[in-house]
């Protein structure tokens, strides 16, 4: 019998679908068969820092605190609270491992995700306040690796997202090797940017907003040539050491520590171990350091948040005005997010959950990651900072951030607002 012998093309379809149907075969069996049912007892509510100056206000966050997890169907939730320079508040309720039934305390570390570019804008803040990083020069052809685009553009743009640079979606296969496995360690701010160098940018710089990790990422190479150090070296030497960061660092640069949670996936009271496509258990974020890939605490990000509150000694008024302005398009308009350069900086929010709907100066940054939410917000004008983290995803980010609100707002409603000159400023800057 005559042996069939098929061309290389045929034979690289014929393995394509077989890789295909090996993955959804094995996803369909990971998706009936690793679903386990959450515990029907309440979770276990760790306390490690209650200042006695605000014994109400902790009483009333606790109460509404115990519960969150299970209304969130998350296996834990961690918080911190700041006031006026101070860490008062932090707890944890649910589960750092859901298999040895580990409880989370404010010592279990996240994935923080988008709260990153927070962070990441620390570092570059402390620069421009130095006078070593100007936010204003053209800098596209200078920055190493990257090659020449119709446009230059700014390191302002870059933080505000209007440089534009796109994101997940507007990247090919070749990024999405990296982006979709998660399974590449990379070893330098610089060597991530090959994930997205080679495309063209989405539009003139300043014409446009387009949310994007990927303009932080090459933000944080902006800080490595203005620094002539490595991003994370510098980060570690003039951020997380400076501010007592000790449980802050970038994913995959160390062993998993003792207090890593574990992330999960979660329905219907129901949680799995999160996987990349269902298979791969070790999630490498190396490639995106600065726009999404630390790990932190509650406490460890609300005293960033404290930081920034701290006046000069940390950064000068100038500065602080610059990093939560939101950035104007060159129509002039806002941004359609408000964000700024880091920050998201909300100028007179408005919600039910937060004293009873007065408009408040909100800057803040959530994040979403691989298995994991975080949401941090300071409240400039009453002094205060919020960082709230899960070891697994809210259905909505919307129905984790009302929670960390309501937790918010039993310590705003007995703060005394404070008159801040430089709130008028932004405000006739940006809305005049």
């Amino acid at each position: 019998m005559k042996k069939i012998r098929l061309d290389k093309p045929k034979r690289r379809l014929l393995r394509s679908i077989g890789f295909v149907f090996c993955i959804w075969l094995g996803w369909n069996i990971y998706d009936h068969t690793t679903w386990v049912l959450f515990p029907k007892d309440d979770y276990p509510f760790t306390t490690m820092i209650a200042n006695n100056a605000y014994v109400s206000q902790i009483q009333k966050a606790e109460k509404w605190m115990k519960g969150v997890a299970k209304r969130l169907d998350v296996p834990s939730f961690s918080i911190a609270v700041g006031h006026q320079g101070n860490i008062i508040w932090s707890a944890a309720e649910g589960y750092a491992h859901m298999k040895s039934l580990r409880p989370a305390t404010p010592r279990t570390q996240y994935r923080i995700g988008s709260t990153s570019k927070a962070i990441t804008a620390t570092g570059i803040a402390l620069l421009v306040n130095a006078g070593s990083i100007p936010l204003d020069n053209y800098l596209g052809d200078t920055i190493t690796n990257w090659p020449k685009k119709r446009w230059n553009f700014t390191t302002r743009q870059l933080l505000s997202h209007t440089a534009g640079i796109g994101n997940y979606e507007d990247f090919g296969i070749a990024s999405a090797r990296y982006t979709l496995c998660n399974c590449h360690q990379f070893t330098s701010a610089s060597e991530g940017i090959k994930v997205f160098n080679r495309y063209p940018l989405l539009y003139r710089p300043g014409t446009d907003f387009k949310y994007s990790s990927f303009d932080v990422n090459l933000a944080s190479v902006v800080l490595e040539q203005a620094a002539n150090q490595p991003f994370l070296d510098y980060m570690q030497e003039h951020v997380f050491h400076p501010l007592t960061m000790d449980n802050t660092y970038a994913d995959h640069t160390r062993l998993e520590t003792q207090h890593l949670a574990t992330f999960y996936e979660t329905s219907k009271n129901h949680y799995r171990e999160y996987r990349t496509m269902g298979i791969l258990d070790d999630v490498n974020l190396s490639y995106k350091w600065a726009g999404g890939g630390f790990i932190s605490t509650p406490t460890d990000l609300v005293k960033m948040g404290n930081a920034w509150l701290s006046g000069p000694s940390f950064l000068s008024s100038a500065t602080l005005k610059e990093f939560w302005t939101p950035v104007q398009l060159d129509d002039g308009s806002i941004n359609e997010q408000e964000y700024a350069l880091g920050w998201r900086s909300w100028l007179a929010y408005q919600s039910d959950e937060i004293l009873n709907n007065t408009p408040v100066w909100m800057v803040h940054h959530g994040g979403v990651s691989k298995g994991s939410m975080n949401f941090l917000v300071i409240f400039p004008q009453y002094d205060l900072v919020i960082n709230a983290s899960m070891n697994a995803r809210a259905h909505t980010f919307g129905e984790f951030a009302k929670e960390v609100r309501r937790l918010a707002n039993c310590f705003l409603t007995d703060l005394t607002k404070q008159p801040l000159p430089l709130y008028t400023e932004i405000k006739a800057k940006t809305f005049p």
